[in-house]
C-alpha cells in the first residue's frame, strides 16, 4: 500500500525542445520533410562517417519520419553517431532507454551527452530517470529520499538555464516528495535526516512557483500544508490552484470539504469540487463524485433537482465504459415523479361523497397473467392499498386483501372522508405488494368510481 501519491499532484506535460545551434543544410530538409533528398544526402555523407548524417538517420527511424519506423535500426544509426561524439546521439539513446524504464541504462547515456555539452532537454530527461517510484512502506526510504533530491537538483539546473514551468513544477515536485517521504519514515532513519531542510528546499521551489502564478505550485504548497494538518493553510492554498484550473486542486477541496478538514464536513460542496474536477479530466475524481452525487438524489423530492442530478450524472460519465454505481432508482423516481405531477392535471369531476362507492376491480395478476408474471405476483399474493400525491407524500390506506383464483383484487366499499379527500387532490392510488406497487386507473360510472390496473409500461414507485 503506497504511503502518498504525490506524484498524482502534478499533471503530466509533453515537452518539445528546440534546439538553439544553427542547423545544418542536411537538418533542414529533415525538418522541412524533403525526405527523399534528406535521405540520398544523409547516407551519402553517413558513409564518411557524418556523425550528425548517421544521427539524423537515427532519428528519421526513431520518428519514423521518411522511412518505417524501426527502434532497432534507430539505434544502430544512434550508436555509430555516438561513438563518433555525437552528444544527441547519446541523449536520444538514453530517452529511448528512459521510454522503456531501463533507468539503470539510461542514467550513464544522458551523463555522457550532458560531458558532451549537451545541457537541455538531458537535464530534465536526468531528473526523469532519478526520480524514484512511490514507496510501498515507512522503512527504508534514505535510498528514495535522495533520488528524489537529485531529480529535483536536474529540474532545478534546467529551469535555471531556461526559466520553464515545466522544470519548476518538476524541481518542486521532487524536493516536495524528498520531504514527504521524510515525514513519512520512522525510527532511527527519520532520526538520522533533515528534515527541516527538506522542507526548506521543498518551500524554495514551490515559492518560486508560486511567485510566477503557477497553479501545479499552489497546489502542492497546499499539499505540503495538508500533509503538516494545517487546513486552513492547505484550503486557501487549493482554492489559488483551483483558480488557475488545476483539476486535483479541487479533487483536494472535495476531499476536505468531504472529510470536514478544517470545518464541518459538506457533502454538497464536496461535490461540487469533485465534479470539476473530473469535467477537467481527472478519473480519480469520478468516483467519489457519483457516490456523493447518488447519495445526494437518493431521497431528493424536486423533479427539477432529480432531473438536474441526472443530467450532472450523464456528464460525469461521457466516455467512461464502466460506471461505478447506477442511478436507475433515481431514474425510476424521477418517471413516477412526473407520472404523478401529470395525474394530478388530469383530476375528474366526483360525485358527491355521500352517494359514491369506491370499487376496485384490479384483474390480471395471476401467475399465468399479464401483470403477475411481469412483477412475480400471483393468487393469494397479499396487497394493500396506498395513496400517492408527490414523491414525498405516501398515506398508507387501510385496505387490503389478496388476490383471488381468477387474478383479481377485488373490493367494493362506501366512500369514505379520507379517500373522498385525497381523490380530490389527485393522488393515485396503487396495490403494494411485497417487491412492487402497482398504479390504479380511475373511472366513474355514474356513482361508483373503479380502480383498474393500468398497462405494465406505467412508471412504478419506488417502495
Amino acid at each position: 500500500m503506497k504511503i502518498f501519491t504525490i506524484a498524482t499532484l502534478l499533471l503530466l506535460l509533453t515537452v518539445s525542445f528546440a534546439a538553439t545551434a544553427e542547423k545544418s543544410a542536411l537538418e533542414q530538409l529533415f525538418e522541412q520533410q524533403q525526405y527523399d533528398a534528406f535521405l540520398q544526402q544523409a547516407q551519402q555523407q553517413a558513409a564518411e562517417n557524418n556523425a550528425e548524417a548517421l544521427f539524423l538517420l537515427g532519428k528519421a527511424y526513431h520518428l519514423g519520419r521518411g522511412v518505417t519506423q524501426d527502434n532497432a535500426t534507430a539505434s544502430q544509426y544512434y550508436e555509430q553517431a555516438r561513438a563518433l561524439g555525437s552528444a544527441r546521439a547519446s541523449h536520444n539513446l538514453g530517452s529511448m532507454a528512459l521510454d522503456n524504464d531501463r533507468k539503470t541504462q539510461a542514467i550513464p547515456l544522458l551523463e555522457e551527452a550532458l560531458a558532451r555539452g549537451l545541457k537541455l532537454p538531458t537535464l530534465y530527461n536526468l531528473g526523469r530517470a532519478h526520480s524514484p517510484a512511490d514507496p510501498s512502506s515507512r522503512f527504508y526510504l534514505a535510498k528514495a529520499i535522495t533520488a528524489a533530491q537529485q531529480a529535483g537538483s536536474y529540474f532545478g539546473q534546467a529551469f535555471e538555464l531556461q526559466p520553464d514551468n515545466l522544470y519548476l513544477d518538476n524541481a518542486s515536485r521532487e524536493y516536495l516528495r524528498a520531504y514527504l517521504m521524510a515525514m513519512q519514515s520512522v525510527g532511527s532513519e527519520r532520526q538520522s535526516l533533515n528534515i527541516s531542510q527538506l522542507r526548506q528546499q521543498a518551500i524554495k521551489w514551490l515559492e518560486l512557483g508560486m511567485a510566477a502564478d503557477d497553479g501545479t505550485a499552489w497546489t502542492n504548497y497546499g499539499a505540503l500544508l495538508l500533509n503538516e494538518n494545517d487546513y486552513s493553510g492547505a484550503k486557501a492554498a487549493f482554492l489559488q490552484g483551483a483558480k488557475r484550473q488545476v483539476a486535483i486542486a479541487n479533487y483536494h477541496l472535495g476531499n476536505m470539504e468531504e472529510r470536514g478538514l478544517g470545518a464541518e464536513a459538506d457533502k454538497v460542496k464536496a461535490l461540487a469540487y469533485y465534479e470539476k474536477a473530473a469535467l477537467a479530466g481527472m478519473e480519480q475524481a469520478k468516483t467519489p463524485a457519483y457516490n456523493l452525487l447518488n447519495a445526494q438524489l437518493e431521497y431528493e423530492n424536486d423533479l427539477t433537482k432529480l432531473e438536474q442530478g441526472i443530467a450532472r450524472f450523464n456528464a460525469l460519465k461521457q466516455q467512461e465504459q464502466y460506471v461505478p454505481i447506477s442511478l436507475d432508482s433515481v431514474i425510476h423516481r424521477l418517471a413516477w415523479g412526473k407520472f404523478l405531477a401529470l395525474q394530478r392535471q388530469q383530476i375528474i369531476s366526483l360525485p358527491a361523497a355521500a352517494k359514491t362507492q369506491l370499487s376496485l376491480q384490479a384483474c390480471g395478476l395471476g401467475y399465468n397473467q399479464l401483470h403477475g408474471s411481469t412483477y412475480n405476483i400471483g393468487e393469494n399474493s397479499h396487497w394493500r392499498m396506498a395513496a400517492y400525491l408527490t414523491l414525498a407524500d405516501k398515506i398508507a390506506l387501510p385496505l387490503e386483501g389478496r388476490v383471488d383464483e381468477h387474478g383479481c383484487a377485488s373490493l367494493t366499499i362506501t366512500m369514505t372522508d379520507q379517500l373522498y379527500h385525497l381523490l380530490q387532490q389527485g393522488a393515485v392510488f396503487g396495490l403494494r405488494f411485497p417487491n412492487y406497487t402497482l398504479p390504479l386507473a380511475l373511472s366513474q360510472q355514474e356513482n361508483i368510481l373503479q380502480l383498474t390496473l393500468m398497462p405494465v409500461e406505467t412508471p412504478l414507485p419506488v417502495n
